[in-house]
């Protein structure tokens, strides 16, 4: 009999922290300590952006640069041996570090991206820095600018230690009803010829990442065949956390997600394809004595810097994101450092006071098929005045991706003939039903029944 082949691919930028195993693919296997931590740290180089996506959750854009300074600055603090042992940023315990650019668009900055990963690289090497080993730069573009001969150099200079990828929400249909220009028209054949050009002459097991939203959400599975044509073999995509989804958009999921599931099954794409709804770790109960974390790496993971030098848990905690009525969550600044200021404590001890249940009610602490399911601690934050109190805005879609999981897994397993045990059905019939027919719950639990 034949066990489910391992799953070899890795979400780049949610690996955090990292292991041998989550980042090899970034940092390569030699000699990287399988227990070492990775941390990301985000420059929010540029809040403008030449795309005006309806999804976006930053909200809040202006034309603000980072001045270089700044960065500086910032690079100085993270690298000062005096530094080593802050409390929520550790050098001691952090030996491997993403150097991650963000907007806005990053690529309307790529002059000063040079100049700070050139001056980040750099004062490693002159400090003999254990990062030089283990340092690597991080960049999600739109696209529109990948072309110019400016980040053409970059990308030459730089792709030994860069990981890259363009937003592109799968069909033309679906991204330009998006992702657009601010005159209404869409990005979409701009996007892909970048995304071909990158897999031809760099990576051809680039990966990409969809967004769902209630505007696209019924072009998922075009979506999913145009990435399959186009040669992805990783394929990110997942829920936007805001609270606009309907009753309606469960089902239509569901029923998206299932025919992607009989094309995948149809075609023997399983046997080496990621598509990150099928998670065959998702959808069981979670047991709090035994894992009680706060998934979201937003709590002590990653560090984000803004224009201004202060310091965020994450970019999601600036202005940018949450707009002009709440106030931004800032754990530090460049001039005095992280978790040093009184009000910069409070903030900080209150992430490190967050699990899995301080934030959750009891529907989600004894969810059934709590595992996979996603919540964003900044949005938290947004809508309820805590980073400590979860927004269930997903729990339909969440449920949705669980039955559909249960369709395509169960059929893996009987198709490929390997010795696994079923994929369970953990979702309780009535709020199947909510979903789905009871003839089609009939047939999941009949399938279930049959592995």
């Amino acid at each position: 009999m034949k066990y489910r082949l391992d799953r070899k691919f890795f979400e780049f930028q949610n690996m955090i922290p990292g292991t041998l195993g989550a980042y090899s693919k970034i940092f390569g296997n030699d000699d990287f300590d399988p227990t070492s931590k990775v941390k990301t740290v985000t420059f929010q180089i540029t809040e403008s952006c030449n795309l005006c996506c309806t999804y976006c959750y930053q909200t809040n854009k202006t034309k603000n640069v980072m001045p270089f300074e700044v960065a500086k600055k910032f690079i100085d603090l993270l690298i000062d041996d005096s530094y080593k042992d802050n409390t929520y940023f550790s050098m001691k315990e952090t030996l491997g570090i993403v150097v991650e650019f963000i907007g806005g668009e990053p690529l309307l900055e790529i002059d000063l991206m040079d100049k700070i990963t050139d001056y980040f690289r750099n004062r490693l090497i002159e400090l003999k820095h254990p990062w030089i080993r283990h340092f690597r730069i991080s960049m999600i573009s739109n696209g529109v600018l990948y072309d110019t001969e400016e980040f053409q150099t970059f990308l030459k200079k730089n792709q030994k230690i860069m990981s890259f990828g363009i937003s592109l929400d799968g069909c033309k249909e679906l991204h330009d009803a998006c992702r657009i220009f601010p005159d209404g028209s869409g990005s979409y054949d701009i996007a892909v010829k970048g995304c071909i050009d990158y897999m031809k002459r760099y990576d051809p097991d680039m990966s990409t990442k969809m967004t769902f939203a209630p505007e696209n959400i019924e072009y998922a599975y075009d979506a999913f065949l145009n990435l399959v044509s186009l040669g992805y073999k990783t394929i990110q995509c997942n829920p936007i956390y805001e609270d606009k989804w309907t009753e309606e958009h469960p089902r239509i999921y569901y029923k998206q997600l299932k025919k992607i599931a009989d094309y995948i099954l149809d075609n023997d794409l399983y046997t080496y394809l990621f598509f990150r709804p099928f998670e065959d770790t998702a959808g069981r109960r979670i047991d709090p004595e035994v894992d009680n974390r706060n998934y979201c790496g937003s709590t002590g993971h990653m560090i984000s810097c803004d224009y201004k030098g202060d310091i965020y848990p994450c970019i999601r905690f600036m202005k940018t994101s949450l707009g002009d009525n709440v106030v931004p969550f800032k754990i530090g600044d460049i001039y005095n450092g992280i978790n040093f200021t009184a009000p910069d404590k409070e903030r900080v001890n209150l992430l490190d006071s967050i699990t899995m249940t301080s934030q959750s009610d009891d529907e989600c602490i004894n969810c059934p098929i709590a595992s996979g399911c996603g919540w964003c601690t900044a949005y938290n934050y947004q809508v309820t005045g805590t980073p400590n109190k979860r927004v269930k805005s997903i729990c339909g879609m969440h449920k949705a991706r669980i039955l559909a999981s249960v369709y395509y897994w169960n059929n893996v397993y009987k198709k490929g003939g390997y010795d696994n045990e079923p994929y369970p059905m953990n979702v309780p019939k009535e709020w199947a039903l909510d979903i789905i027919s009871e003839e089609e719950y009939d047939m999941l639990v009949n399938l279930v029944d049959s592995v």
